[in-house]
């Protein structure tokens, strides 16, 4: 056993040799790095952008509100705004953040949607994106990395050292296992220098140890697929008879995995599942209210139903001798039942998401790609179901907002004298929840298991077709 690992120590000792003196790794590695410290900075630079950016709309929001006194009823169509906050990783992968909005319009009457994103007008943002420590990591270092794993094996047959050393009692797995080992070593150098800096940067969010379990799923991950991907190049190595077949070879794979299947399943999601736009949706939620749903009548037959059974509840027969303001009571009855309209309307809309996002992830089954950037958008709180998260919470404060204040309104006397007060005082705080780690464990619970499998599967085909070539 101890000249087992004595043979394979030197084995990888001699793979870091051969590395220190080709110029092709240090090449490599050096555009590794300039280009992830480039993409670093530039995920830096757009987090204090966007946050700043956030930061001062808040601030001038707030001061406007403070400002601005009237009644409860011109507060609540003053309104305000909210702004989705920022992830501290979002740094590090920012998904989907460009492409969705990023406030939510705090307004009587209206329900409005998340709007606003950065995406929006930018023709070269939409076709190419932009250059992120994830783009590298996900796309262009791993074809980096397979090029030069593939040839592991081909260089030594060429070179006529593959059958020296199975003649001096070296096993082919033995010499396989230990050159997987270390080009598995090269890829955690690579990556360990990202997670070490977005470890001191967390430290520095006030946030940020919130994140610490995202950040250690989100090392994990990376670290589990770059394994993925030293036994794939070690497949393709083991059987190709030149380094030019296996570099074409693989070549292959990365843009099938990293490029055309996840289009391919995206579009074909797409058809499958097709959304209305939002032109056509607001349209529906607007002829529901006024036409009504479920045979409810139209809004004047509602009204006229409703104050009915506020009579009949209080015992009198005119809306004079009520204890409290018909307006007030007629404004909350309109906004719950275009709440009720919204959220019918939305349901469809939703629905089609939901399945949308589970062949997404049913993608993950076949393709790590695609399993490693639905985890890595997910941890970083930059999937859309952060973005739905947000979406609800705001929607829930609106909601509760609106209905204090036509409370309020509801509350007054017949002939009352306006309380006019500052719009701040009747507006609450905002407070974001992120959700929790396992929720999103759970939810993602499909990426994760295939990026977990993927490793298993390729070990045991590795072996077995180690032993096929033994016999």
């Amino acid at each position: 056993m101890n000249k087992s690992f004595a043979l394979r120590f030197i084995l990888i000792k001699k793979e870091f040799q051969v590395a220190y003196r080709d110029r092709t790794i240090f090449i490599f590695t050096c555009i590794v790095f300039v280009l992830l410290s480039l993409s670093g900075l530039l995920g830096i630079l757009q987090y204090q952008q966007d946050a700043q950016s956030r930061q001062q709309s808040n601030k001038k929001f707030s001061s406007e509100l403070r400002a601005f006194h009237a009644d409860a009823h011109d507060v609540a169509h003053y309104g305000t705004y909210l702004f989705k906050p920022l992830s501290p990783l979002t740094f590090f992968d920012p998904g989907l953040n460009d492409y969705f909005g990023t406030s939510y319009r705090v307004e009587a009457h209206v329900q409005h949607e998340v709007d606003y994103s950065n995406a929006e007008g930018t023709d070269t943002q939409l076709r190419f994106g932009s250059l992120t420590l994830t783009l590298i990591l996900q796309v262009l270092l791993p074809l980096l990395y397979l090029t030069i794993c593939c040839t592991m094996l081909t260089q030594e047959r060429e070179q006529g050292t593959l059958k020296m050393l199975l003649t001096h009692g070296t096993s082919l797995s033995r010499l396989l296992w230990s050159k997987i080992i270390a080009y598995y070593m090269f890829a955690v150098l690579w990556l360990l220098p990202v997670f070490i800096g977005m470890l001191v940067l967390l430290c520095f969010f006030d946030s940020g140890n919130l994140m610490l379990g995202r950040y250690g799923l989100l090392l994990l991950a990376y670290l589990v697929f770059y394994f993925s991907l030293t036994l794939i190049a070690a497949l393709v190595s083991l059987y190709s008879r030149s380094s030019r077949a296996a570099i074409q070879i693989v070549l292959g794979i990365w843009l099938l995995g990293a490029i055309v299947l996840p289009k391919i399943g995206t579009t074909l999601i797409d058809q499958r599942y097709p959304l209305i736009s939002r032109a056509e949706f607001n349209h529906q939620v607007r002829q529901g209210y006024l036409k009504g749903i479920n045979g409810d009548g139209d809004s004047r037959l509602r009204v006229e139903k409703y104050l009915d059974r506020v009579c009949s509840q209080y015992g009198v027969k005119k809306l004079e001798d009520l204890p409290l303001n018909v307006d007030g009571l007629v404004l909350q009855y309109n906004e719950n039942y275009q709440q009720k309209v919204f959220d019918y309307y939305y349901a469809n809309v939703e629905k089609i998401i939901d399945q949308q996002q589970q062949s997404l992830s049913g993608m993950a089954l076949l393709n790590p790609f695609v399993a490693l950037k639905r985890l890595s958008m997910a941890l970083s709180g930059t999937d859309f179901f952060h973005h739905q998260q947000f979406f609800q919470q705001a929607k829930d404060y609106r909601n509760t907002f609106i209905r204090r204040l036509n409370t309020e309104v509801a509350q007054r006397t017949k002939q009352p004298e306006l309380h006019m007060s500052s719009a701040a005082t009747l507006l609450p705080a905002f407070h974001y929840r992120f959700p929790t780690l396992s929720l999103l464990l759970w939810r993602e619970a499909t990426p994760l298991f295939a990026l977990l499998i993927w490793p298993w599967l390729l070990a045991f085909l590795l072996v077995f077709c180690l032993k096929f070539l033994k016999n």
